[in-house]
């Protein structure tokens, strides 16, 4: 059986979160859960029954036998991230498409998270703190926060869209107009699908899509993409819906590219570090997704 876990639906505090894992259990069991090191939020051992987990946290509980063991497999078997820059409070690296942000309740090894958690540890003895997440089929650009201090800072720039979030990506056909904007809203099941909500209907949430166009291929385009909102799915759902589907996207899309992975790409983050200054830190354009670009049908 694997491990009970739980993606939270809002700001809490750990001990409720376990409480609706376990409803049976006597809150003292709970605590000793925490005590014996088998409780993770979002990969990392947690401390405290009463610490506070946020929105979105993926809470998990692992086996009385692997409640002290190390977090991650042998450092050896876990490949060495590709970190584009890193000072005492952050690190980004570039993650590579296919690879998930943090694990699951599968319990994965070898996730984005741990390979930077391990490059920290060993590049100046400092935890690592999730921020945000790509999704497992999207390569680029993603930050970590050395801190709990600086984990909140930019998870509350995010939250206020002051971190202005660059794309590119591959997409069939050319767009109608060389730029514009996707606002349909966005509606997220309990069960994690999601669909657009047709304009002049209520529900879902805010999503915004701002789009123009960098290159034309035969018979596919390159989109430089600039999202104000992170919701699910939100730039696959939007492109389609220009009826310019996303290549390689399987579930949106017309199914899997020639380069055999879904050609979306985050370039760039700008956002303000801990000291004030506003960074850019960014990627190139990954190689398989310019040969998209330029490939011929037939």
């Amino acid at each position: 059986m694997p491990d009970p876990a739980v993606e939270t639906t809002e700001d809490t505090i750990l001990l409720e979160v376990l409480a609706s894992l376990h409803p049976s259990a006597k809150r003292n069991s709970l605590r000793r859960m925490v005590d014996h090191g088998r409780v993770r939020v979002d990969g990392e051992k947690a401390t405290r029954a009463n610490m506070q987990v946020a929105k979105g946290s993926l809470v998990e509980v692992v086996s009385k036998a692997d409640g002290d063991k190390p977090l991650t497999q042998p450092k050896e078997i876990i490949p060495t991230p590709e970190v584009l820059f890193f000072d005492a409070e952050v690190i980004l690296a570039d993650k590579p498409a296919g690879l998930l942000s943090v694990a699951t309740d599968r319990g994965e090894v070898d996730t984005m998270y741990d390979r930077v958690a391990k490059w920290a540890w060993e590049n100046g003895k400092t935890r690592t703190h999730l921020v945000h997440r790509l999704d497992r089929e999207t390569s680029g650009c993603m930050i970590f926060a050395r801190s709990a201090e600086t984990k909140d800072m930019l998870q509350k720039q995010f939250k206020d869209r002051s971190v202005e979030r660059i794309y590119h990506a591959v997409v069939h056909r050319k767009p109608p107009t060389t730029s514009g904007v996707e606002t349909l809203r966005i509606l997220e099941t309990k069960d994690k699908r999601v669909r657009l909500v047709e304009a002049g209907r209520r529900g879902g949430r805010e999503a915004i899509t701002n789009w123009w166009l960098e290159k034309e291929g035969p018979a596919h385009s390159l989109i430089r993409i600039k999202i104000d909102t992170g919701r699910r799915a939100q730039i696959r759902l939007h492109m389609a819906n220009l009826g310019c589907p996303v290549a390689g996207d399987t579930r949106h899309g017309f199914g899997k590219a020639s380069v055999n992975r879904l050609c979306l790409h985050a370039t760039s983050l700008s956002f303000n570090h801990p000291d004030g200054e506003r960074m850019v830190i960014g990627t190139e354009i990954p190689n398989q997704l310019l040969a998209e670009t330029n490939r011929r049908l037939g």
